[in-house]
């Protein structure tokens, strides 16, 4: 997962994008460890934010701008 994620952020500034989003569900551990390996930041949380399972799911939500625009 952390090398797929290093691949998109190597294709997203290889194409000029100026940002990549990302969500977790909340508490996954395992997904925030890989995009904070990748450079990702926490940028908050979205209540209800997807409907899994038939029960709307809080998720953190993540970004990490590729263009050194900060």
């Amino acid at each position: 997962a952390t090398a797929a994620a290093r691949e998109a952020v190597r294709v997203a500034r290889a194409a000029g994008l100026h940002r990549l989003e990302a969500s977790t569900l909340v508490g996954n551990g395992g997904s925030e460890e890989v995009l904070t390996r990748t450079g990702f930041d926490r940028i908050g949380i979205a209540p209800a934010y997807l409907r899994i399972d038939g029960a709307w799911s809080d998720h953190t939500l993540w970004q990490r701008v590729v263009d050194g625009a900060r």
